[in-house]
């Protein structure tokens, strides 16, 4: 096995995973309903069977080792795929809106997948900083980016405000706790006149960078292409900058905290982990993520209204990090992207999308608790060596040394 992780250890092949991801992407975007599902589970099952075998932790150390080459090759994809949509509207549309669910997955995960603390609320964060979008553009005519700053500001002090009454909860009362609050938030908005009540707020202006409409159709080369495209490239930064933060703090010494966290709180205590501090700053920057997320997904409907808000919209954000896997920044942005395709490809049979949920969880549940991409064994070398390979390099030493001894 061990051969055959160094064979994996090249550029060439990191480039050829990159080309075939971006590939199935598109291909499951751009496909009907029938043949995007198929797609989608012989993609899940592939996936499963290959980390049956131990590839895709490989691929893992591959990527890890070829950093370079896997971030030139995968931000040249990461821009070529929202251009080959050219004029479709309806896909772009779909696109954008996983991008954004995965950057409110990435926040969620702070909480659920690094702490153990289910939080039901994740909704809620969203929709305050949609509403800061909202109000600062219909009410007080400034810059939706003023109003995206100020979402993130008011979601991150809304998770300290939150997170104080559950330091001394956890488990299910903990799920309560969250719980009621989001039901509170949607029942807030719902009878509040002064910001639209059960109508919302609609005209939300579009983003705009230096002059440039961002939400605009643009014809290049004499390709048309959808309105969305420029917005889907401004979300895609945004979720590559939220997937570096989170992948930062994981392997940071805060990462190790939270995890240790998870696992006892009165053991991490004795090992000198401030527990209410750690457990507030998961909820503070899970709240600024949701509020990025939120801020953004305003731009994409020029809406802000309870109804995207609600705690349905809670649920499938939940059912999107359990399924790609808790704690790994790449298995929720899979686990993102698929959900947000068959929720949005069932808009026919919207009747049966709460039903689709429950299955999928209740099926990954049995035959896969831990996601599609489970969290990996922590190097904790990376925590005060830059090198992630140094633990394996130090491991090779101590063993030479005695051998040699």
């Amino acid at each position: 096995m061990k051969s055959f992780a160094k064979k994996l250890n090249t550029p060439w092949v990191i480039v050829l995973c990159n080309f075939v991801i971006a590939a199935l992407v598109h291909a499951i975007l751009i496909a009907e309903f029938a043949v995007s599902l198929g797609l989608m589970v012989a993609v899940v099952i592939v996936m499963l069977a290959l980390d049956r075998y131990g590839i895709i932790h490989a691929l893992f150390e591959a990527y890890t080792a070829q950093k370079k080459t896997a971030i030139i090759s995968g931000i040249f994809l990461v821009i070529a795929i929202p251009i080959s949509l050219t004029n479709n509207n309806y896909i772009g549309h779909i696109a954008t809106m996983a991008v954004i669910y995965s950057i409110a997955c990435l926040g969620l995960n702070f909480q659920m997948g690094s702490t153990d603390m289910t939080n039901f609320a994740p909704a809620a964060f969203m929709g305050i900083g949609a509403y800061s979008v909202a109000i600062c553009t219909t009410m007080f005519n400034t810059s939706p980016w003023v109003g995206m700053l100020l979402g993130m500001v008011v979601a991150g002090a809304f998770g300290f405000i939150i997170g104080l009454p559950t330091l001394k909860t956890k488990g299910y009362y903990l799920s309560l706790v969250t719980m009621a609050v989001q039901i509170a938030f949607t029942q807030l908005i719902y009878n509040l006149p002064a910001i639209g009540g059960a109508n919302g707020i609609s005209g939300v202006p579009k983003y705009a960078l230096f002059g440039l409409d961002l939400y605009k159709k643009y014809t290049i080369a004499g390709i048309k292409f959808a309105p969305q495209i420029p917005y889907l490239l401004l979300c895609i930064a945004f979720l590559i900058l939220a997937t570096f933060v989170a992948m930062r703090v994981y392997h940071s010494r805060t990462g190790l905290s939270l995890n240790a966290i998870a696992q006892d709180e009165i053991a991490a205590n004795c090992l000198g982990v401030h527990v209410p501090r750690q457990k507030l700053f998961a909820f503070v920057i899970g709240g600024v993520f949701c509020g990025l997320a939120g801020s953004l997904f305003v731009g994409l409907d020029s809406y802000a209204g309870p109804g995207s808000y609600n705690f349905s919209k809670s649920l499938m954000l939940i059912c999107m990090v359990i399924l790609g896997g808790m704690d790994n920044s790449i298995g929720i942005i899979v686990g993102a992207f698929l959900l947000t395709i068959i929720s949005e490809k069932l808009r026919d049979f919207a009747d049966f999308q709460q039903l689709v949920y429950g299955l999928i969880l209740v099926i990954m549940l049995i035959v896969r608790p831990n996601g599609i991409i489970p969290k990996r064994v922590r190097n904790y070398c990376g925590v005060s060596c830059r090198r992630p390979m140094c633990a394996a390099k130090a491991a090779d030493v101590v063993e030479e040394s005695s051998t040699g001894a």
